[in-house]
């Protein structure tokens, strides 16, 4: 009987015991699943971003760097805006000076054939003369030295200027008369009183002629 009693006991002690295991398993609170947490790496390379002062004077220097590269370019366009400008300011005097040679060697005689051209205009003057003809020898020779000179001079780039029947051009021409015509419009010329010349196309002396003019209405 005793022994009965000490085992229903103990059983209940037992009973007991698991209850409150089950009770006290029920009661503890839920663990929730932690949420993932972010490396320890990338808070750090997050904090240095906004915060490290060695990130914050790189993108200042990256910025400066941004900067002066672009203030580069543009220097380099400027350069190059001016290297144009120089080639071709070198191009312009380089034929300059190239023209300049020309004509110092074209016009190196200028000087010397505008003191032939009296002679030359003598020569001419003597074969109009009314004694002048065919059967003198004077005259033939006066022939041949015009002959001579005339071809000297054209061989130098020399052309005479001979504007009989053309209308005045002040340009080529001196006017040292000026006469009344019914035949020919006003500022034609009649005659021709001194050959003008160029030398290489330039004028190196004009013409001296006479011009027509209208004639004067008489009341």
């Amino acid at each position: 009987m005793g022994t009965t009693f000490e085992m229903s006991k103990k059983d209940t002690s037992k009973k007991n015991t698991w209850e409150k295991l089950n009770t006290a398993a029920n009661q503890e609170p839920s663990k929730s699943v932690p949420a993932k947490e972010t490396p320890a790496a990338e808070k750090r390379v997050s904090t240095h971003k906004s915060t490290h002062p060695a990130y914050e004077a790189l993108e200042t220097q990256l910025l400066e760097t941004e900067t002066q590269l672009s203030l580069q370019k543009e220097q380099l366009l400027k350069y190059k805006e001016e290297e144009k400008y120089h080639l071709a300011e070198i191009e312009n005097i380089r034929r300059r000076t190239k023209l300049d040679v020309e004509n110092a060697y074209k016009f190196s005689l200028e000087k010397f054939i505008k003191e032939l051209l009296p002679v030359k205009d003598s020569l001419e003057a003597a074969l109009e003369a009314p004694l002048a003809t065919n059967s003198n020898p004077a005259f033939t020779g006066i022939q041949l030295t015009l002959k001579q000179l005339q071809s000297i001079l054209e061989k130098n780039g020399v052309k005479s200027i001979e504007p009989s029947g053309k209308h005045f051009d002040p340009d080529f021409h001196e006017a040292m008369l000026a006469e009344e015509s019914d035949e020919l419009a006003p500022n034609m010329i009649i005659k021709v009183l001194q050959k003008g010349y160029l030398l290489h196309e330039r004028l190196m002396r004009p013409a001296l002629v006479v011009v027509s003019k209208a004639k004067e209405k008489t009341s």
